[in-house]
């Protein structure tokens, strides 16, 4: 009977973690990747994370064509490797760090300005 109770709750407890990493999405360590989490439902939040982009296409467009959108279910499934809690989210990821992090409610200049200094270094 222990021995029943100890399988099943390593079943469980194994079963709830988080089993989501960096290398499922494919990311390159020596590239600085764009990656953009939306939220489907509320897309009236997103209007300037879509301004700061189509922007930034204009100087990065090779960085931007690469972006990676991440939406609905993709997106929640990596909401604690990326360390953030909602979206939208705006992350530059670079050698296993996220050197950017935008999330929430920020207008398109509180988007663009970090991103620049960073894809311009």
């Amino acid at each position: 009977m222990s021995i029943i109770l100890t399988a099943t709750f390593l079943l469980f407890t194994s079963s709830c973690s988080n089993t989501y990493s960096n290398e499922d999405l494919g990311l390159n360590y020596d590239e600085k990747q764009i990656l953009f989490f939306s939220n489907e439902a509320d897309y009236h939040f997103e209007a300037p994370y879509y301004e700061a982009i189509i922007e930034l296409k204009k100087k990065y467009p090779d960085e931007i064509n690469n972006m990676m959108v991440l939406s609905g279910g993709k997106a929640s499934k990596y909401y604690k490797t990326f360390e953030i809690d909602q979206s939208p989210a705006l992350l530059v990821y670079y050698q296993d760090k996220v050197i950017v992090n935008i999330h929430g409610k920020v207008s398109k200049d509180e988007i663009i300005q970090p991103i620049t200094k960073i894809l311009s270094n």
